[in-house]
């Protein structure tokens, strides 16, 4: 059902075509639990399989019905940050080293899901970053300092942006490797992958708690026990059971639209379509075009709303939402939004995710505060678990780490 707090990725696949997975009961071993059956949590279940690892999924729902169904659909080569900000916080070994790894991570998630034949409309789209002539200073260091840190950092022509654009842009660089893709169906398919690869998954099955001794971890949910010697957690944000590292987030709110179908003359006037846009920094706008001839939307990233006030103000950040992209495009002012429902965004003071172990949690791995996007970087944070699981972790991987 279309309309306010409805979303386009989960009626494309609705939960009835994406198979089911029984309640987690009993008292089991693993040699990994995963926490989580979104895009992140069922990619690192696949890896860690793969690996050789007896992997366990527990998911408080029904698999990528969480933030995965309201995301963008976008493999970014890149972290959702500014470089020079990450630069000017960690120093330029980490800046540089996120930002190759992401890059690098983006293709092989790409890969991945070719070779693995996951339907899930996998298209290649260059990242196009564009600054307004408010930003343009900003922009132009930011430009500088990639391209001095020896990162792809190509600024398009004034002419070329329009173009491409299909709207004015003081600057804009244009990244490769970008992709965009069904992340509902990418996440049943790197699911099913992992079963194949002799996971067990489990639905409805929340975790209520962890403990370890010096020597194992439990997870517990309300029908069971798993004795584990790894949990990966694959949450988005800390939630209840690990509460304790909320201190290392901040989180925020963002809304999304999917507008109605655009007309011939209304794409004759909208730009090339076959690339996403990043306005600004990590409070910008993204716009991707969807195979329908829509328009997804995003940004209006504000405070998280109670939930008593949700509802009213899911009508206004549509209406500023669909106001801010017929300025972009007046040709399609009056088009109605289709679909629009909020996202939880879900950051750090640099903007780089938590992507590793933390002191205080020996046994567990935790891959948090992906921002907008945690597409492009799912295959990093499983490959990564995955050598920290087998104790072969490699130079690079404390780029997104807690002690970066």
């Amino acid at each position: 059902m279309s309309g306010y707090g409805a979303r386009y990725w989960a009626e494309r696949t609705p939960n009835t075509k994406r198979g089911s997975y029984p309640v987690f009961r009993g008292e089991h071993e693993a040699d990994v639990v995963v926490i989580g059956g979104g895009l992140v949590g069922a990619t690192a279940a696949y890896v860690l399989a793969k690996g050789g690892l007896d992997v366990v999924l527990l998911e408080a729902e029904r698999i990528a019905s969480g933030a995965t169904a309201g995301g963008i659909g976008a493999i970014v080569p890149e972290p959702d940050a500014s470089f020079r900000d990450v630069q000017t916080a960690c120093g330029i070994r980490t800046a540089r080293t996120a930002w190759q790894e992401a890059r690098r991570s983006a293709l092989d998630m790409a890969a991945a899901i070719k070779r693995l034949g996951i339907r899930c409309d996998l298209t290649d789209q260059p990242l196009v970053i564009a600054a307004s002539q408010t930003d343009a200073s900003t922009f132009k260091r930011e430009q500088a300092d990639r391209k001095a840190a020896g990162l792809d950092a190509p600024l398009m022509a004034a002419s070329a942006a329009r173009a491409t654009l299909g709207t004015s842009a003081a600057a804009a660089m244009r990244l490769r490797d970008g992709f965009v893709f069904d992340p509902v169906r990418a996440t049943t398919g790197f699911t099913k992958a992992a079963v194949a690869a002799g996971a067990r998954v489990f639905e409805k099955s929340a975790v209520r708690r962890t403990r370890f001794t010096r020597k194992q971890a439990d997870v517990f949910t309300a029908n069971g026990h798993i004795t584990a010697r790894g949990i990966y957690v694959a949450t988005g944000r800390p939630g209840p059971v690990f509460h304790q590292l909320s201190r290392h987030v901040r989180e925020q709110q963002g809304f999304v639209v999917v507008t109605e179908p655009l007309s011939a003359a209304m794409r004759r006037e909208t730009g090339s379509r076959d690339v996403i846009i990043r306005e600004g920094g990590a409070d910008g706008h993204w716009t991707r075009w969807l195979s329908d001839d829509r328009v997804l939307f995003a940004g209006a990233l504000g405070n998280p709303v109670p939930a008593r006030q949700l509802d009213k103000t899911l009508v206004q950040r549509t209406g500023q939402l669909m106001y801010e992209l017929s300025v972009r495009y007046p040709v399609i002012s009056g088009l109605p939004a289709h679909w629009a429902w909020p996202l939880s965004v879900v950051s750090t003071a640099d903007g780089l995710p938590w992507i590793g172990p933390h002191r205080n949690y020996p046994f567990h791995f935790f891959a948090l505060a992906f921002g907008w996007h945690a597409d492009g970087l799912a295959w990093l944070a499983a490959k990564a678990a995955l050598r920290h699981f087998q104790q072969e972790s490699k130079r690079g991987d404390d780029a997104f780490g807690f002690l970066r």
